[in-house]
This record gives structure tokens, C-alpha cells and sequence, in this order.
């Protein structure tokens, strides 16, 4: 009953309705309660789905350069929560954690450029890696071939082979590169991407086991065990595992003369364009300050094509069009000004040619520890423990796949070979059982034979201006070299560097 002239409360008369028409039908009551779950239950595990997608970590434009390289990788059909995020609610919980941290630096502009690279924090092999591929399983060799193209003026093409070796093989005495993940082996990193590495522990079959150091961190060699128990104690230990060496598998940045050799063997870089691996890598290696200086210089090397050749646009026309957009392509897939991301700063540690790699540690200057002190006995790096030897030529070259002959075993066989191979000595096995004509033209052709090793240290600067860098870098390798001669710095942002 209500107060004459005071007005109806019109809403709770329509609430007290409503609730009466649920309250004497539970049954239709429950029915609609579960539906609004179920859609929200529906919505919610759609919505989680879909935070998993490459097309959801994309939206960021922090990402878009991983997110490019994934697509062009292996593993593009594997959505990213299946390597980057642990399984079970605590995996959930640390991502959705992680992701709102990286929302905040987003939004203030506090993020990093580049992203810094992301496979120290991966979860363990266990739950990613090891879900598909086994390495104890894979017993076999990998026979690779790449093409790769001079700088000169028809683009001459070069087959590379080699065949590498998964699995141990006793014919070879080698225990074949998966050994590293099916062993126990332990190393410390000065960094967290493994970049340098200064300590490493190896645990045997039999039982043994030994340690290694980096010579740069011993001043006394009688002080070395105390050194590295130093490291261990200062610094986190890890057990080698995929990542390691796979570290890029998912995220693979091309190194500009990777993708161009890739480009020009699959047609899309036109090889009859004169010097164009030579010009074309010049544009894309340079450093710019934005997309747009990158898409300008690549339209100055088409214009320098119609001044330079201007034949080509009577005869192909569509090919400098197609090699133009192709570099533009390359570009996009290798590099990001904005967010200072390039193939240096995400190096793929799988081999040796495009980073340090495998020469992390096997570089010759690690040193096994041995009564305490530092021996002379380095980390085995033959090349013949991963995999045969390079063989190059014009054609499909010939691969070893036998075991080699005993006197290949000598460290110095290399400078030593012309002694045997000119002896006519017919109890020995003919060089070209083995080896055809151009395999050995292939090493006798850069200019390494040249190369004279007396007083090295000490006048190597004058016979690398004679012979060439590459000379030298068929034995030795950039961290070898680094070992003594610091890399220079990167030139600063916005700055196009033209390599010489």
C-alpha cells in the first residue's frame, strides 16, 4: 500500500515480476544460467586460443619481426604458445604474467630495441623440441647442398656439399653432433644468450669426466681449476640442450647473402642481371634509418640498371622489375630499423658460416683443466667431427662418405699432403679414388696454398693484404681472429653503412 500522491515505484514492481517468474521456474532458470557459462566458458577458451596465434602476438609492431620470420621458418604451422609457453595453468599463469609486463612496456614506450632474443626462457626440450623430433633416433647422415654465387659479372654459380653427421660412427671415430644433447655437458655463459662462452663440463659414458676453460680468463695456468670454480660459483650452470644450437629455428633471420643466394637460385633474383648478387647485396647490407630509405636505394640500383644497361628493358624487362621487388622482399624478411633488428642481432648458432656457433667453443682456445692447472689439450675441432669437408665446384660436387684413410688423421695433413700425394707410392690409396680434380682445384684455388706460416704473428697483416681474408678463413674463423682483434663497433642508428 502506498501513500495517496506519492508515485509508484514503477522498477521494483517490474523486478519483484521478474523475480517471481524465475523463482517458480528453477528448471528454466538453471538451463539459462548454464547457457550464459557455457558461452562465456566458449568465449573465454576461444579468446585464450587465439592469444596463442602468430596473428595475435603480431598486433604488437614490436613483434612483427619475429612474427615475419616465423612464417618464413620450418615450424610456421606451430602456433607460438606451443614452444614459448609451459604446459599446465602455472605455464598459463607465468605467460599471461609476462605478457602483461610486456603490455605495460608498450604502452610507456619502455621497450627494448631489438626484443632481446627469447630461447634462454624457453621451457625445457621435454615439453617442445622432444614432443616431435628424438635425436637418439636419428642415425643416419644428412647429406646438404647449397648454391652460393659470385660477385662477378654473370653471377656464377657454386654447389656447396657436405654431408654432416648426426649420429656417432665408428668408422669415422666420431660421436656425430647430437652427442652434445645426449650427454651430459654443462657450460657458463657471460651472457644470457650464450653468446661467449667461458666454462664447460662434460660428464663421459665410462664415467669420467673433464672441464674446460676459456684461456682469455686464466692469468696464471697453475690457477686455473681455482678459476673456473670461481665461474661456478658467480655464475648459473646450464645443461646444454636443443637451444643451444637450434636457437633460431622458429625465428630464423636470413643473413642478407644467404637470402640472396636463396633468391637468385630460385629465380626470383634474376641471375642474367649483371653483378646483381654483388649490387644487390650492397643495397640490402646497408644499414637505414627507416623502410623508406631501404625502398629508395633499392629504386636508385633499378634506375642504375635502365642508365647502366639499358638493353635489359628491351630484352627483360620484366626481370629487373621482379629483382627490384624481390630485394624489397629480402629486406623486410632481414631487417627492421625501427626496431633495430638485423640477422646480427639475432645470430642462428646452427654451424659456423653466419656466427660463432659451434666456435663458442670449439675455437681452439679452450683449454681442458687438468692436476689443477691449464693444460695444452684444447676442445677437439676437427671439422671431420661433425661432417665431411666442404666440397665446392660448379656442378654437384662429390661427397666423401667412406672412412678416410689413416693419414688423414694428422693434424697438419693439410700442409703435409702434397709429400704423400706426389710419393708414387703404390701401396697408398690414389687420391682420386676419392676425390675428383676440381675437389682438390676447389682448395688450391683460393689462395691458401700461398700463405707462408713462418713468423705468422708477427707479419700475417702483410700476407692477408697480399692473399685476401678469404684466404685465411677457409682454416680460420672470425672468433679465432677476434681473439686478438676486437670487432668493431656497429655504426650508429640512422647510419647507411655500404660494406666494402
Amino acid at each position: 500500500m502506498h501513500l495517496p500522491g506519492r508515485p509508484v515505484d514503477r522498477t521494483a514492481k517490474v523486478l519483484q515480476a521478474i523475480a517471481a517468474f524465475w523463482t517458480s521456474r528453477p528448471i528454466l532458470l538453471a538451463v539459462v544460467a548454464g547457457a550464459i557459462a557455457t558461452v562465456f566458458a566458449i568465449g573465454g577458451m576461444r579468446a585464450l586460443t587465439w592469444m596463442e596465434t602468430p596473428e595475435f602476438c603480431g598486433r604488437c609492431h614490436t613483434m612483427q619481426p619475429q612474427v615475419s620470420a616465423h612464417l618464413e621458418s620450418p615450424h610456421e604451422t606451430v602456433e607460438c604458445a606451443e614452444c614459448h609457453v609451459s604446459g599446465g595453468l602455472k605455464g598459463l599463469i607465468k605467460s599471461k604474467l609476462s605478457g602483461m609486463q610486456q603490455m605495460i612496456k608498450l604502452i610507456t614506450g619502455t621497450y627494448p630495441r631489438p626484443i632481446p632474443p627469447g630461447a634462454h626462457g624457453m621451457p625445457p626440450p621435454t615439453g617442445t623440441c622432444l614432443r616431435c623430433h628424438d635425436p637418439a633416433r636419428q642415425r643416419g647422415e644428412l647429406l646438404v647442398t647449397r648454391s652460393v654465387f659470385q660477385e662477378d659479372e654473370s653471377n656464377s654459380e657454386q654447389r656447396v656439399a657436405l654431408v654432416v653427421r648426426l649420429a656417432g660412427d665408428e668408422r669415422q671415430e666420431t660421436r656425430g653432433i647430437h652427442w652434445h644433447v645426449l650427454s651430459r655437458v654443462e657450460f657458463i655463459a657471460s651472457d644470457e644468450e650464450g653468446r661467449k662462452i667461458d666454462w664447460i663440463g662434460v660428464e663421459n659414458p665410462d664415467g669420467t669426466s673433464a672441464e674446460f676453460i676459456s684461456r682469455d680468463l686464466v692469468e696464471i695456468s697453475a690457477q686455473a681449476s681455482e678459476r673456473a670454480a670461481e665461474l661456478r660459483a658467480a655464475n648459473g650452470v646450464r645443461r646444454m640442450s636443443c637451444y643451444d644450437c637450434h636457437n633460431r629455428v622458429g625465428h630464423e633471420f636470413l643473413t642478407p647473402s644467404r637470402a640472396v643466394d636463396d633468391a637468385i637460385a630460385e629465380d626470383q633474383l634474376s641471375p642474367d642481371l649483371p653483378f646483381i648478387r654483388k649490387r644487390g647485396l650492397e643495397v640490402i647490407s646497408a644499414k637505414y634509418g627507416s623502410l623508406d630509405d631501404a625502398q629508395r636505394a633499392i629504386r636508385e640500383l633499378q634506375e642504375a640498371y635502365h642508365r647502366d644497361y639499358p638493353n635489359l628493358f628491351l630484352e627483360m624487362p620484366e626481370a629487373v622489375t621482379r629483382s627490384a621487388q624481390t630485394l624489397a622482399d629480402i629486406y623486410e624478411r632481414t631487417a627492421n630499423p625501427e626496431m633495430h633488428a638485423f640477422a646480427e642481432s639475432y645470430p642462428s648458432y646452427l654451424g659456423h658460416t653466419d656466427s660463432a656457433g659451434c666456435f663458442r667453443c670449439h675455437d681452439g682456445g679452450h683449454f681442458k683443466i687438468q692436476d689443477g692447472g691449464l693444460s695444452n689439450e684444447p676442445i677437439p675441432s676437427n671439422c671431420s667431427l661433425c661432417h665431411t669437408f666442404p666440397s665446392v665446384g660448379p656442378r654437384t660436387p662429390n661427397v666423401m662418405l667412406g672412412p678416410a684413410p689413416a693419414t688423414h688423421a694428422n693434424r697438419l695433413w693439410v700442409f703435409e699432403h702434397k709429400t704423400d700425394a706426389g710419393s708414387g707410392d703404390v701401396t697408398r690409396s690414389s687420391c682420386s679414388s676419392c676425390h675428383s680434380q676440381t675437389y682438390c682445384t676447389n682448395c688450391h684455388s683460393t689462395g691458401a696454398t700461398q700463405v707462408q706460416h713462418d713468423n705468422m704473428l708477427f707479419d700475417h697483416g702483410a700476407v692477408i693484404k697480399e692473399t685476401g681474408q678469404q684466404a685465411c678463413g677457409y682454416c680460420h674463423q672470425k672468433p679465432f681472429c677476434q681473439r686478438c682483434h676486437e670487432e668493431s663497433e656497429p655504426p650508429p642508428a640512422g647510419v647507411r653503412e655500404v660494406p666494402r
